[in-house]
């Protein structure tokens, strides 16, 4: 069930995240290792790194919280898809084919923007799970 006041929280925990995703946390895309050609840590599993995994997953699980679990599951994968989303924002630069996010399950094009995948599967899910009515 959709609960208002923690889809805002999620809202602005997303955009300020991004934000400092974008300024401390990447330093690739501020330019502060230059010789650094990829993204170079060792996967946990399939694509994930230790970042994603023990840190942003748990940090998202936990600032999505919501007395409805299926809003608290529904605010997780929006919550995903708009830090993801504000990044790019953030960094002044739309998502490109070689971006990581586009390496989870590829992405489509929609004119001249470069759309992951899983971010509209990632909003169905979050829809789908805020109308359920646990």
């Amino acid at each position: 069930m959709f609960d208002p006041a923690s889809f805002i929280r999620v809202a602005i925990f997303g955009i300020i995240y991004a934000g400092i995703e974008y300024r401390y946390v990447n330093r690739y895309e501020r330019e502060w290792t230059r010789t650094t050609k990829e993204f170079n840590e060792k996967s946990v599993f399939w694509v994930i790194s230790p970042y994603h995994f023990f840190l942003l997953l748990p940090l998202f699980i936990i600032a999505s919280f919501a007395l409805p679990i299926t809003a608290w599951a529904g605010n997780v994968f929006f919550l995903a898809v708009l830090e993801d989303a504000v990044y790019f924002a953030w960094r002044g630069k739309f998502v490109t084919k070689g971006d990581w996010t586009t390496t989870l399950l590829g992405s489509f094009n929609i004119g001249k923007y470069e759309i992951p995948f899983w971010w509209p599967l990632d909003l169905a899910v979050a829809v789908v799970l805020y109308w359920a009515p646990l």
